[in-house]
This record gives C-alpha cells, structure tokens and sequence, in this order.
C-alpha cells in the first residue's frame, strides 16, 4: 500500500488530479485504517500511467476513459489487451455530434456523390457509416485545400493504405511469436504506431523543410 506523497512520487502526478481520478471512478477509494491516513493500492501506479496513455496518445476524454474502464471486459491487470479490442470507445468518441451526408454536402456546397468519393478513395472514413465532427473536420479541410495540396492528402492515403497493410501484419506476427505476453507486446505495438511512426514522419518534414528554407 502506498501513502498519498508515495503515489505522488511514482505517479509523478499531483494530488489534486489523484483526488479527482478518485471522485470519478478511475481509481479505487484509498484504505483508511486510522483518521488522516489514506493508503492507496500499487496497482494505482499503473492505471494512472494507463489513463495518461490515453489522455496523450488518443486524446481521451475523462468519459471515455471511464468508459473504457466500465467496458465488461476491460482487464486492468491487461490494459492493452482490452484497449486493442474496444478502440472504438476511444478512437472518434469525442466527437458525439452526429451528421447526415446531406448536411454536410449542404455546409460544404459539394454533392453528395463527391462525398461518396472521398469516402470510397479513402481519404474519409465514418465508422459504420456515421459522419461525426471529425469526418467534418477532414472534409472542411480538404474543400479548402488547392490541387497541389489535396496531392499531398491523396499521398498520405496512399501511404496509409499501404502501412496499415504492413501493420497489421506485424501486429499479427508480433502476437504469435511473442514471448513476453499479450498486453506488454500490445503495449509495444501502440508505442511503434502512436509514438515512433508520428515522430519519424515530423521530424522528417520538418528537417527537409528546414534545409529548404536555408
């Protein structure tokens, strides 16, 4: 069991945010065997690591964290491995606002069919279907976009297309022949892919840019 200053230290987390991930569920209510001594439980360390996982690779909400963790198979003990079979609680859910085609053909003063389009070429993806904000977000980027940038858009979907191929095949490959667990080989997986693969694209760009500009 860990006092609140022991938590603070190996969470590297304040006091305040511990309480608050306490009042909304995230973490278990600390033991309290004498008046002014509240003992937390070690595996407190971990979630807390787990939610900023999530708070700065995906973005996530404090509702979707809780959702994920009220999710009837979520595993604390294996974080990963219920994150890698419930992203869609994760990926998308922060943006609840629902659009029809034919609003957002409306709002963008396009067709319908060329929104079909860039659905079918890839460059925009609702899940089952549904247009949130983020599909929104995409399409008011690309009508704004001149040729030669909606190029470097279509370069990405190719990319992309390409990658998650190559992906997929690791993560399937990386699970079979793995020899430390599921969810540590999973927790390596969303590193290469939610860390490394946004770095080295950047960074890239952003060095060439540099030597360009000299």
């Amino acid at each position: 069991m860990l006092k609140m200053n022991e938590l603070i230290q190996k969470s590297d987390t304040p006091k305040s945010t511990i309480l608050y991930y306490v009042k909304e569920g995230l973490l278990p209510e600390p033991d309290k065997p004498k008046p002014n001594l509240y003992l937390y439980e070690e595996k407190c360390v971990q979630i807390i690591e787990f939610i900023k996982y999530l708070q700065i690779n995906f973005n996530s909400s404090i509702a979707q964290i809780k959702a994920l963790f009220s999710h009837p198979s979520f595993d604390m003990n294996n974080p990963y491995e219920t994150l890698f079979k419930t992203l869609e609680l994760i990926m998308g859910a922060n943006f609840t606002r629902i659009y029809s085609i034919d609003e957002l053909a409306g709002e963008f003063k396009i067709s319908k069919d060329e929104i079909s389009k860039l659905v079918e070429d890839g460059f925009l993806m609702p899940r089952d279907g549904v247009f949130t904000g983020k599909e929104r977000e995409i399409l008011s980027i690309i009508v704004n976009s001149s040729k030669s940038e909606l190029g470097i858009i279509k370069a990405y979907v190719n990319l992309a297309q390409q990658l998650s191929k190559d992906e997929v095949a690791l993560t399937i490959d990386s699970l079979k022949n793995s020899t430390k667990g599921t969810n540590e080989t999973l927790k390596h997986l969303f590193d290469i892919l939610l860390i490394v693969k946004p770095y080295i694209l950047n960074m890239h760009t952003l060095n060439t840019y540099k030597k360009e500009t000299k």
